[in-house]
């Protein structure tokens, strides 16, 4: 899981690395801003728990009343505020978000990139559970489809209630002892967050016309079938060793056109994917299979357990060794 927090005053340089793998095009502005003082007081936390499957838990307290302004990838987008208010807006659809708002949660389709606004005010507070799920996760989950309910192809918002122990289990990743943790143990609990939470949002948004009218709208939407072939061969273990040009190959296409093409679906350069799905891989052996150190880098791709350890950290946060024990102290 890669993941990346700050604490305290959280200024504009490192709201916009946190919020690199989620927004594109990112611009910030506030009244009264010096552009050189922190922007947000708390606590903000992005990990990313399976290839692209992303949750962001925020803890702020707005300084300037920030409006933060950016594109969203396709997927789908699922926002959660169990304490404060948040007000945001997707394309031009506004809402509200909150306890005492009009709705505590909103589950969000976006069929392709879409402008997003964080509408902050000055002393607002936000306690705030964020999860986005690419195109691809959706796919590999048998979720595609949910994306080609709007053939405008414009955002769909749908409020959600999240279920009392989903909104429990939200609260107690908030404690201040849960929130100074970054081990193993605490990994696999924002795993099991944000699987309920794309439990509980995923059958709100499934669709509500009937199963022919889906089909044909599937069937109608634009597929790049050589990206969906990569994506069975990643899923596979068919490109696990395999080099971009020796990917690029096999699907028929020049390297160039595969990284464009990539990019521009999903959002990050292709070899950025890769290693991180292998590492992922790698972490997802230290932890469930108890994986030996050299076991895991061979999966990862790396010849070198030094090599793979500092991948590894880079990545996660801990080191191979420190994943693996973490993981066992826990079971």
């Amino acid at each position: 899981m890669g993941e990346t927090a700050f604490d305290h005053g959280i200024d504009a340089r490192q709201l916009r690395d946190l919020s690199a793998p989620l927004v594109r095009h990112q611009r910030l502005d506030a009244p009264d801003w010096d552009r050189r003082t922190a922007l947000l007081d708390g606590h903000m936390r992005v990990a990313e728990m399976q290839p692209g499957m992303r949750l962001r838990l925020a803890e702020v307290r707005d300084r300037f009343g920030l409006t933060s302004r950016a594109e969203l990838p396709a997927g789908l987008k699922i926002a959660l505020v169990i304490d404060g208010t948040a007000r945001v807006r997707y394309g031009a659809d506004e809402v509200h978000l909150g306890p005492e708002a009009s709705a505590t949660g909103v589950v969000v389709s976006l069929p392709r990139a879409t402008t997003f606004a964080r509408l902050g005010r000055a002393g607002d507070f936000e306690r705030t559970l964020t999860l986005g799920l690419s195109p691809h996760w959706l796919a590999r989950h048998g979720q595609g489809d949910i994306l080609d309910t709007a053939p405008d192809a414009m955002p769909r918002l749908r409020h959600w209630t999240p279920s009392p122990g989903l909104l429990t289990l939200a609260a107690q990743l908030f404690a201040p002892e849960r929130l100074a943790r970054d081990d193993a143990a605490h990994h696999l609990q924002l795993s099991g967050l944000a699987m309920a939470m794309a439990g509980e949002a995923l059958a709100v948004a499934r669709p509500t016309m009937p199963l022919p009218e889906r089909l044909e709208a599937s069937h109608s939407a634009p597929v790049d079938r050589r990206l969906a072939r990569l994506m069975a061969m990643v899923d596979d273990g068919q490109a696990r060793g395999a080099t971009q040009d020796d990917l690029a190959r096999r699907l028929g296409m020049s390297l160039s056109n595969l990284q464009r093409r990539f990019r521009a679906q999903q959002g990050e350069s292709l070899g950025r994917f890769l290693r991180r799905h292998h590492l992922t891989l790698a972490r997802d052996a230290l932890i469930r299979e108890g994986a030996s150190v050299e076991a895991a880098a061979a999966l990862a791709g790396y010849t070198r357990a030094p090599n793979f350890a500092t991948a590894f950290k880079r990545e996660f946060g801990l080191t191979p060794s420190e994943c693996r024990a973490g993981a066992s102290a826990s079971a």
